[in-house]
């Protein structure tokens, strides 16, 4: 795995993008690119400097988890990096690097659901107690809460696309080079994502209402 330490642009080299058109942006990146691929890791030191936070906040988003999210943004740089010369240009680089985020997150909660599964044949423990689930519903109460927690329970494509079109800002053209499906689908998804968020919202809110 890629060490924190390689992730950071050297301190003798100053820049600062946050005022520059998203054009110039993608042309810099260009040019970084061709750096990176001439050898130069500064280059890319820059690259992840550029794009690091956003990488992170999408992985962050589908995991849930910090630490797990901190690793996993170490393995996107790291799979990037290793994929370089693969990149042939016919998207953005963001476009490109944020599926490559996309795609590790979509492992990583892979082999969630499989340790999942192997401690909960381990311990083969007791369903919760009615009183045991009112308790955690009391303590859940918060409706911002409830949707994050939620959010993290929706199937992994509904979860992608709430968390890129609302939390990302993305347009439905970035989206779907992203995820590499038709727009119509994008939209389908995202009807059913809100759809079933609303539901859930709606049922909880029911619950709480009825044991207060």
């Amino acid at each position: 795995m890629m060490k924190e330490s390689t992730l950071q642009p050297p301190h003798s080299i100053g820049m600062s993008i946050s005022n520059l058109a998203a054009s110039s942006a993608e042309q810099d990146d260009a040019a970084l690119v061709s750096a990176c691929l001439a050898g130069d890791q500064d280059a890319f030191a820059l690259l992840v400097q550029r794009h690091q936070r956003r990488v992170f906040n999408l992985v962050f988003r589908m995991l849930q988890q910090y630490d797990e999210a901190n690793e996993v943004t170490q393995d996107v740089f790291l799979a990037a990096w290793q994929g370089l010369s693969s990149f042939r240009g016919d998207a953005r680089f963001s476009t490109w690097l944020y599926r490559i985020a996309y795609n590790c997150a979509l492992k990583q909660l892979e082999q969630r659901k499989k340790e999942w599964a192997l401690q909960a044949a381990i311990q083969a423990e007791p369903i919760e107690s009615e009183e045991q689930v009112g308790v955690e519903l009391a303590e859940a109460h918060d409706r911002q809460e409830f949707v994050r927690e939620h959010l993290s329970t929706l199937p992994a494509k509904y979860r992608a696309v709430l968390i890129l079109r609302h939390l990302q800002d993305m347009t439905y053209e970035e989206m779907a080079e992203i995820l590499t499906m038709p727009i119509g689908t994008i939209k389908t998804h995202l009807f059913r994502a809100r759809n079933l968020l609303k539901e859930r919202l709606e049922a909880f809110e029911h619950e709480w209402k009825t044991r207060g």
